[in-house]
């Protein structure tokens, strides 16, 4: 195969992709203030069974952020250690922080999967 042949289809090839960005240039343009237009609440949903460990330290990691608007729910799964009564704890110091009860496992559901299911469909406006 010509030298020449080969470098001028591996010129051709390279330019697709540069064509390819320059035309997404044009059409793709920003619009406005995307800033105005970008909501910044957050829910942060924490599904916890039996997290006596672990609970306080993840709120207060979560509890910690900055730059956003946000709530934190946390879904006790039918805990058996001090989970709800840490968060409940550390719910009347922050009003950020919530905590739900999950209603009871139905029938081919597994827990976890449950948990966030629940917390998928709670409405934020009741907090």
């Amino acid at each position: 195969m010509n030298l020449d042949l080969l470098a001028f289809v591996a010129l051709v090839l390279a330019g697709i992709p540069s064509g390819m960005f320059l035309l997404n240039l044009l059409v793709y343009r920003p619009i406005g203030n995307r800033k105005s237009q970008i909501s910044s609440s957050v829910s942060v949903l924490i599904p916890a069974r039996n997290e006596e460990q672990n609970i306080r330290a993840s709120l207060q990691a979560v509890l910690a952020s900055h730059g956003c608007d946000f709530e934190v729910i946390v879904l006790d799964d039918h805990s058996t250690d001090r989970t709800a009564a840490i968060v409940t704890e550390l719910a009347r110091g922050d009003d950020r922080v919530r905590l739900e009860g999950a209603p009871a496992l139905p029938a081919g559901w597994c827990g976890k999967q449950h948990a966030c299911f629940v917390l998928a469909r709670l409405d934020s406006s009741t907090m």
